[in-house]
């Protein structure tokens, strides 16, 4: 813009001397032509900058680290008249890591819209949020910048590697099971059970009618199956990048092991700083999903709070806890 704002006010230095060297209606002419000709400029340039509006997206929703991914911007200009410079400047943050990049972009000549991408850093786990900060607009002849509003943002979740770990045996065994019974939803056949009173609702062909005479009252057979005890899995949420990584890979390499093993659990962490318990229930690969995209949303310090300084979030007793930390598991003990 620079370049085209000298050779302008050269042009009009020119038209000036003309004019004052050379008097007749020419150069009288030439002078308003000069300096009018922004003016028109401008004025033909107002309606594709003031319709234009610009769209940003990324390209996949959730890469593994390292992966591929980029943000998409598109630039629409329903008028479809030229412009000749157009300049944006977006960020982008990573909420795990608080990393934060600037980038600068110029298009020209975008008469029927523009389109560009930028290649997002995966090198760390986390949430990137990419928002548009600036974005303006120069008229045809280049000389002056006009700034557009702009809104909106895109997100784009960097998830962990899973690890190559050995996942041990008291975790995936059949050793935590009949140590507890629990009530079989909706009955039916069973050598354990309970007896109890009778409740409105119960079905009738599960009262001990034999019982119930004896003891002049009605007197129902509650089947008992056995339950694994409750699993928690926890890591500490602070640290750096890459001990983050480390801890989000083991995680999720547990995590998805223990799910093929249909073993449901809760992946729990405490906030660095007010030691909060964040707990997320996984039961299936979308909360396994949902905990981690909760984990690389939170800003995660290099130092705060253990989780392991308070208490975890116990829904039953005997329990197992692991604490997953960047070189290896912790725990494996009742809870």
């Amino acid at each position: 813009m620079l370049h085209r704002r000298v050779a302008y006010a050269a042009a009009l230095a020119a038209a000036l001397l003309f004019q004052i060297f050379f008097k007749g209606w020419f150069s009288a002419f030439l002078l308003a032509l000069v300096v009018l000709f922004p003016v028109l400029a401008l004025a033909l340039s107002l309606p594709a900058i003031l319709s234009c509006a610009l769209e940003l997206s990324p390209c996949v929703l959730a890469v593994e680290r390292g992966g591929a991914a980029r943000f998409q911007v598109r630039l629409r200009n329903p008028a479809g008249l030229p412009l000749s410079l157009l300049r944006v400047r977006l960020s982008y943050v990573n909420q795990l890591t608080g990393q934060t990049e600037t980038l600068r972009r110029e298009v020209r000549g975008a008469s029927r819209g523009a389109a560009f991408s930028l290649d997002a850093d995966t090198a760390h786990c986390g949430r990137l949020v990419c928002t548009v900060t600036r974005l303006s607009i120069c008229d045809l002849l280049g000389l002056c910048s006009l700034p557009r509003p702009v809104s909106g943002q895109a997100e784009l979740l960097v998830l962990p590697v899973p690890a190559s770990l050995e996942i041990p045996p008291e975790l995936t065994g059949e050793q935590d099971r009949g140590k507890r019974l629990r009530p079989r939803p909706g009955g039916g056949p069973g050598e354990d059970y309970d007896l109890r009173a009778y409740r409105p609702g119960d079905p009738m062909k599960s009262v001990h009618w034999k019982l119930s005479t004896k003891r002049d009252e009605l007197v129902v057979r509650e089947v008992l199956e056995p339950c694994r005890a409750e699993l928690i899995l926890s890591f500490d949420h602070f640290g750096t990048p890459e001990t983050l990584d480390a801890v989000l890979d083991r995680l999720c390499a547990l995590s998805r092991a223990l799910l093929e093993r249909e073993r449901p659990h809760r992946i729990q962490w405490a906030d660095p700083v007010s030691g909060a318990v964040e707990d997320h229930s996984v039961e299936d690969a979308r909360g396994l999903c949902a905990a981690l995209a909760a984990a690389c949303s939170a800003p995660a310090p290099e130092t705060g709070r253990s989780i392991l300084d308070g208490a975890l979030c116990v829904q039953s007793a005997g329990g197992r806890h692991i604490h997953v930390t960047a070189h290896g598991l912790k725990g494996g003990a009742a809870v």
